[in-house]
């Protein structure tokens, strides 16, 4: 059964109608959970907006250390030879500083804090190193054969030495680094990182940047009629030669008396990993009026299929890697999903979605269950160990819940939506 009652929420929600979802979004960055928690060793990890990694004993809950950080954290954490690393980066900024990025000019998030990569013991907790930074290292790093890749509000790309934190280089700048986790593609001629870039002024630059160990620059991908921050926040997917990332595209239509009033759609963009060529690009939503959730979106890529949710008309689509075509689309339930990519598991896709996590499944996209887990999920993607799920969220609660009960749950919320809430909710 879910671990908190569905009045742990209405005071949220009622402070969500009050101060429009503006707020939830600005709240969610500061307090709570604002990224997936990582396992590894038995020991699931968790990077808390206000600064704070916990460990926690993966079978019993219990914690194995708290470690208090100097800035908030905004990157999932990455364990690595027994090591954990984290980014540091104030979520309070103006856009303005980052503008100029493109031009070694901006720096996102700077004079916010102290922004930088650390590295912790995994075990006790207690700092190994730390690279410090001029500006917000809110991305996800990637670490390959001993050498950990990470971008920041500069718009340059670093790489250091994961076991003493000592530079090997960096490169740019490119534009803004948000929070798009960076990735990899392994090609004939060696690996690719690659991460990606919201526009700067005074031209849209927004791209994908593939850069191999080296620092040499392995190709730019401009992307098309970029429409705010999304290739700098959507993280992407890889699958063999395939980058897959999903963002808000113009061509814009104006709309409305005053200049910035504009239309715009979601797209799924499809690269070459070796030389950054697009392969394909697919519209997935209608002409909607952007709102603060204009992050893009974030994709899952299993056996040649690619999940992806369009937030704007309630709906998650599976399409074909190779070509683009859609397989299936199907509105949601709630009609709302989560920012971040959708987790597979045995042929169904966990999709979190506010407080519940849809259960789809990934051959028909039906919706199969709702199952409420007392929190906020926000910008959190399920996390699955064995045949548990682990979820962590805007309320600052890390949860593990039997996968059985997440896909099979008898008090299924989908059951009493279908019921027209003709059933009792479960006391």
């Amino acid at each position: 059964m879910p671990v908190f009652n569905f009045n742990n929420i209405t005071g949220w929600l009622k402070l969500i109608k009050t101060f429009t979802p503006e707020f939830r979004e600005g709240y969610v960055q500061m307090m709570g959970d604002a990224v997936p928690p990582s396992y590894a060793n038995g020991i699931v990890y968790v990077s808390a907006s206000d600064g704070i990694v916990y460990a926690v004993n993966a079978f019993t809950g219990k914690s194995v250390f708290v470690a208090m950080l100097p800035d908030t954290l905004m990157s999932q954490p990455l364990v690595y030879h027994g090591l954990v690393y984290v980014g540091l980066g104030g979520a309070f900024f103006t856009y303005g500083q980052g503008l100029l990025n493109a031009f070694g000019g901006g720096h996102r998030g700077q004079f916010t804090g102290l922004s930088g990569l650390m590295a912790l013991n995994a075990s006790n907790g207690k700092p190994v190193w730390f690279f410090q930074t001029k500006s917000q290292v809110m991305p996800t790093p990637v670490i390959i054969n001993g050498t950990i890749y990470f971008d920041d509000g500069d718009g340059y790309m670093y790489a250091v030495n994961a076991e003493t934190g000592s530079l090997l280089w960096k490169v740019g700048p490119f534009g803004t680094a948000n929070m798009a986790s960076l990735d990899y593609v392994n090609t004939s001629s060696g690996n690719i990182v690659v991460a990606g870039f919201s526009s700067a002024y005074p031209q849209n630059t927004s791209s994908l940047v593939g850069v191999y160990p080296s620092g040499k620059i392995a190709w730019i991908a401009k992307l098309p009629f970029t429409y705010d921050s999304g290739p700098g926040d959507a993280v992407m997917a890889v699958s063999g030669d395939y980058v897959v990332d999903g963002f808000i595209s113009g061509y814009p239509l104006h709309e409305g008396p005053l200049f910035n009033e504009t239309l715009a759609r979601e797209i799924v963009v499809t690269l070459n990993g070796t030389n950054g060529n697009i392969i394909w690009v697919r519209n997935i939503s209608g002409y909607v009026l952007p709102t603060g959730a204009n992050n893009g979106e974030s994709p899952a890529i299993v056996n040649g299929h690619i999940y992806i949710n369009d937030r704007k008309d309630g709906k998650i689509l599976a399409l074909n890697l190779s070509n683009g075509n859609v397989l299936w689309e199907d509105s949601l339930v709630r009609g709302a999903p989560g920012l971040i990519g959708p987790t597979y598991v045995d042929g169904y896709i966990l999709n979190p979605d506010f407080e519940y996590i849809q259960v789809i499944n990934a051959s028909t996209g039906k919706v199969v269950n709702l199952y409420s887990t007392g929190q906020d999920l926000v910008i959190d993607t399920p996390l699955v160990v064995g045949n548990t799920v682990i979820v962590d969220g805007g309320f600052g609660y890390i949860e593990a819940i039997p996968l059985y009960y997440v896909i099979h749950n008898t008090t299924s919320i989908l059951k009493i939506y279908e019921e027209n809430l003709s059933v009792a909710l479960p006391s």
